[in-house]
């Protein structure tokens, strides 16, 4: 099987509850998938998950190397040797992608091997998007994005504290939004997977285009928007044009190495005196509208009460 084809592999069983039924009912399990379940039940990170699967894929079927590969949480692992033959699976749970698993063999496996691999595939399902949630738990406790993003619950907090203090300094400040154009049909096109390439790429191209004083937050899932302190509505143009032509001229490569080429459409507006934090929003987010509405991969800009 060669490692470009791809098998998606969801599943709804939860294997250590099946064991635990069936040890209790007295029927007969299946002593290596059960061992390996206890043990991957142990496992409290993504490291660990893998290297407790590789080293029963090793031992039971005699794999010779497994790759895994989850963009959202920069986790590329790679244990033993890649070959020629290749199994690859991206692994689901109800329309959630949790990553996709490469295993490698030194020969081509027979039907029945084969069989045997998508069974112990299927029992480290379940650990590997209990690990990824309890590591996103830790070290993002405080948001509820898997870039660390602060969410909008948080971003309503920091633009009331933002807006007071411009205001209060009379200083100048820009709310910017950022939609992703037709996000969702190139998620359904190209995988789940892939969508979560896109995601990454716009907030890493957010990241190297922005000050360390500007800050962003992500809501919704497929749109950012970017607190700009000090910065009047021209110069924040100014920023979202740079950054519309950074992330339309970098195409992405999809699995059969297929240039994507991607857009952004971003609204903008300057806060005004008399600006709650509702009527911020408002104004920007009927920019953005408005640059979707005129073709998308645009800047719009609200200027003072314009599009209120």
């Amino acid at each position: 099987m060669n490692s470009s084809s791809v098998e998606k592999f969801s599943t709804s069983s939860n294997h250590a509850l099946e064991i635990a039924t069936a040890i209790s009912a007295n029927k007969p399990i299946d002593r290596d998938i059960t061992a390996l379940v206890l043990k991957l039940q142990t496992a409290l990170n993504i490291n660990q998950v893998i290297e407790i699967f590789y080293s029963s894929l090793k031992t039971e079927l005699s794999m010779c190397g497994i790759e895994y590969v989850y963009p959202l949480l920069y986790s590329h692992i790679q244990e033993g040797d890649k070959t020629i033959y290749s199994y690859r699976y991206l692994i689901e749970i109800e329309d959630e992608t949790w990553g996709n698993i490469t295993v490698f063999s030194e020969a081509d496996l027979t039907k029945d091997a084969k069989s045997r691999l998508d069974e112990f595939i299927s029992t480290v399902i379940y650990p590997l998007r209990n690990a990824i949630q309890h590591e996103n738990a830790i070290t993002l406790s405080a948001n509820d994005s898997y870039l660390g993003l602060p969410n909008w619950g948080l971003l309503e907090g920091q633009l009331t504290r933002e807006a007071k203090l411009a205001i209060r300094r009379k200083h100048q400040l820009s709310l910017v939004l950022i939609d992703i154009d037709r996000y969702k049909i190139l998620k359904e096109r190209y995988g789940s997977l892939f969508g979560d390439i896109i995601i990454r790429h716009v907030y890493e191209t957010l990241q190297s285009s922005l000050r360390d004083t500007d800050i962003i937050y992500r809501y919704n899932y497929d749109q950012f928007s970017l607190i700009l302190s000090e910065t009047p509505a021209s110069a924040a143009s100014t920023i979202a044009e740079r950054i519309r032509k950074v992330v339309m001229d970098k195409d992405l490569v999809d699995e059969m190495n297929k240039n994507i080429r991607l857009t952004i459409s971003i609204g903008i507006t300057e806060l005004q005196s008399d600006d709650s934090v509702d009527s911020l929003y408002k104004r920007a987010h009927n920019a953005l509208k408005l640059a979707k509405n005129s073709g998308r991969n645009q800047v719009k800009v609200a200027d003072g009460k314009f599009l209120t």
